[in-house]
């Protein structure tokens, strides 16, 4: 995946799900074995902006994503970032 679509930030796959739902205080639906979604936003090694679902609700979307970026991006141009 992380060649295919050139990705150029960490990628993680294959951990111990409920291992890692415990180390990062996500919900683990142990019902069906895995946990709700625990999403990060890194900047420069730096978490800047977390969300932690426990149920359908409160994933992040891709457009919200870029628009988080992008304002990023600018504020580095006009050296507020």
């Amino acid at each position: 995946m992380v060649e295919k679509h050139k990705l150029t930030f960490p990628v993680i796959y294959g951990l111990d799900v409920r291992k890692e739902a415990d180390k990062i205080g996500a919900y683990f639906d142990s019902e069906n074995g895995y946990f709700q979604p625990a999403n990060f936003i890194l900047r420069n090694r730096k978490v800047v902006q977390a969300t932690y679902s426990s149920g359908p609700l409160g994933r992040l979307q891709a457009q919200h994503v870029l628009m988080l970026v992008g304002h990023y991006r600018e504020q580095e141009k006009g050296g507020q970032g």
